[in-house]
């Protein structure tokens, strides 16, 4: 079984293995689809990756200045 790391839909078929963003082993995690592939390319290139997103029952956004990043990403001069 798994679950879409983008929109959280569960027992999805694979599309996309996105674990390499991460630093996770290959057939860890995984998108459904093109567009949730794209969606979490976003995120994770702006930092958005963890604010909720989806299952959320706040609509309120996350402040602007908090940003999280991989470790593929992350440098001494953030």
């Amino acid at each position: 079984m798994s679950i879409c790391s983008n929109c959280y839909e569960s027992h999805i078929r694979a599309k996309h293995d996105v674990g390499h963003w991460w630093n996770n082993p290959p057939g860890h995690v995984f998108v459904c689809s093109d567009k949730c592939y794209n969606e979490l390319e976003q995120h994770v290139k702006n930092g958005t990756w963890m604010h909720p997103r989806g299952f959320s029952k706040s609509k309120q956004k996350p402040p602007e200045e908090v940003r999280a990043v991989t470790d593929k990403q992350f440098t001494a001069n953030l």
